[in-house]
């Protein structure tokens, strides 16, 4: 069932403090990964590395993500030749400036 429903709201249910313990966890994990973003009518696709560690952190990164913004569909891709980790993040209105604003802008602010 696809969640592109644009009557779900979108909200993070994070804490200040889980927010925070996240940002870390991204920067930590995906930062040196990251090779940038696009935004599209109903999500945004953010690239990173083909290599095992960035698969991992992001399947981690997302699995995290179901727990704490459930509005969204979160599609990780690899194919040949494997040189990226596709992720695409789509949902409904407001979804796709909530993950620039708070994911691709600050990975893009990180890898500089």
């Amino acid at each position: 069932m696809s969640q592109n429903n644009s009557k779900r709201e979108v909200a993070c249910t994070l804490t200040e403090e889980q927010e925070a313990e996240r940002r870390e966890d991204v920067r930590a994990r995906l930062v040196d990964h990251y090779l940038g973003y696009e935004e599209h009518e109903n999500g945004v696709v953010v690239r990173f590395d083909g290599t095992d560690e960035s698969l991992e952190a992001l399947a981690k990164f997302t699995s995290n993500e179901l727990q704490c913004c459930a509005f969204a569909e979160y599609e990780i891709a690899v194919s040949p030749p494997y040189e990226e980790t596709v992720l695409t993040v789509t949902g409904p209105d407001g979804m796709a400036e909530m993950f620039q604003d708070g994911f691709a802008d600050r990975l893009d602010v990180e890898s500089d």
